[in-house]
């Protein structure tokens, strides 16, 4: 059986447009190499099988089209994934050295190990962020993310500094361990679904009023921190994690849960 011009060259057109079907790369870098080969198993498929063989060479074309082009289409996927993964944490990186500088011009007086732990925990921090929110597209959920992070952040860096409860050394201070062990165990629970993240924030703001609470009933600090000081310093951090569990709330009513969740 032979096929006429016409058919030969819709027959190509179909393939060619089948083709699409495959990342751009992969079609311009083997396009042509399929192009032919698929023209040499058609003219085959007529010579042995006539009308029936060409109809079996399609439905194999169309099977392996189909399972190839997702192969093919999910590696890219993963390649794009990986590259933005290692381009945040390079991203991550230049900040925290650029942040750094800042104490390196201004307090020339810091240790090796004040640049290292400094360092460490605003890489952490960034990264933590980046790896929450990476696939969230609701920006309310990224400034949740992001005031909860900065929350944590300042209270550790200003315990670790002067302390809030009396100086750095108040044991007092320990108490604010307890305050961010509910926000990351509320974080774990909730595995960063807004709708629980709402609550797991405002359970975490919750426990800095108490630890403020208990500070001024036993008059903890008092001989370096005086009431009002107390009061205000805990309602900063009160209010940015009732703030952050707010932002949730929002979150939640303006994207479905699963669409943002770090592992979907």
């Amino acid at each position: 059986m032979t096929e006429s011009g016409a058919d030969r060259s819709y027959s190509e057109h179909v393939y060619r447009v089948l083709l699409l079907a495959y990342p751009k790369k992969y079609r311009r870098e083997y396009g042509p190499q399929m192009e032919q080969a698929f023209r040499d198993l058609r003219r085959e498929a007529l010579r042995r099988g006539g009308g029936i063989g060409l109809a079996r060479l399609w439905v194999l074309v169309g099977l392996d089209l189909a399972s190839s082009a997702t192969v093919e289409r999910s590696e890219e996927k993963e390649i794009v994934m990986r590259d933005r993964k290692y381009g945040s944490i390079v991203g991550v990186a230049l900040a925290t050295a650029l942040i750094l500088l800042i104490p390196l011009l201004a307090f020339p007086a810091w240790s090796l190990f004040d640049f290292v732990f400094a360092g460490a925990i605003i890489f952490s921090t960034g990264l933590t962020y980046q790896l929450v929110t990476r696939r969230a597209g609701n920006m309310a959920y990224r400034f949740a993310v992001g005031v909860a992070l900065a929350a944590a952040f300042i209270l550790v860096w200003l315990n670790l500094a002067v302390g809030v409860i009396g100086t750095e050394d108040d044991l007092a201070n320990l108490m604010y361990i307890r305050v961010l062990a509910v926000g990351i165990t509320g974080a774990i629970i909730a595995r960063f679904r807004p709708d629980a993240m709402a609550p797991a924030l405002f359970a975490t703001a919750l426990a800095q009023a108490l630890v403020a609470v208990i500070a001024l009933i036993f008059g903890l600090g008092s001989a370096w921190s005086g009431p009002g000081e107390i009061l205000a310093l805990n309602g900063f951090f009160v209010a940015l994690f009732l703030g952050s569990a707010w932002l949730f709330r929002n979150a939640a009513r303006e994207q479905p849960p699963a669409s943002i969740h770090p592992s979907a």
